[in-house]
């Protein structure tokens, strides 16, 4: 890679299970473009009321290529995730970029949390004309084999 190269990833995550479960994604775009070339930035969801985070994060994925959302799916995240969301996204004026998108779904298949969360990403997405991609799991830290292939395209192409 071009030495003044930089790959802006930003993970935003609920606990520490979904950090390192986000992690894999930093991991593999610095499989790609190399360690050196990635610089990462990290966004607990319950630390975005403190005003200094919550400003710092916009700044970070107003600018980010790679947006990794690791989360466990709810009828409704914490509403300063979304008023965060919406400011970040306005910022972005059009940057190209990907949101990867992983989500625990609820327990009980039956409830109106399933597929909220995928649902209201991929409208994030869109509306940020970022590519999506997305995997669900029973558990924050499974491999994400299965979107592997589709992030390693993208990122070689873009």
């Amino acid at each position: 890679m071009d030495a003044g190269y930089a790959l802006n990833v930003a993970l935003v995550y609920d606990d520490a299970p979904t950090r390192q479960w986000a992690g894999q994604v930093r991991d593999l775009m610095a499989a790609v473009v190399g360690a050196d070339a990635v610089r990462c930035t990290e966004w607990k969801i319950s630390d975005l009321i403190e005003p200094r985070v919550y400003w710092e994060g916009v700044a970070a994925l107003a600018h980010a290529d790679v947006i990794v959302v690791s989360v466990r799916e709810a009828e409704r995240l914490p509403a300063v995730f979304y008023l965060w969301i919406n400011v970040w996204l306005q910022e972005r004026s059009g940057l190209h970029g990907a949101l990867v998108a992983l989500i625990v779904p609820p327990e009980e298949s039956s409830s109106q949390a399933k597929d909220e969360t995928r649902r209201y990403l991929s409208a994030v997405a869109n509306q940020g004309r970022l590519e999506f991609f997305v995997k669900e799991c029973n558990q924050p830290g499974e491999p994400i084999r299965a979107l592997r292939e589709d992030i390693m395209h993208w990122a070689l192409a873009a």
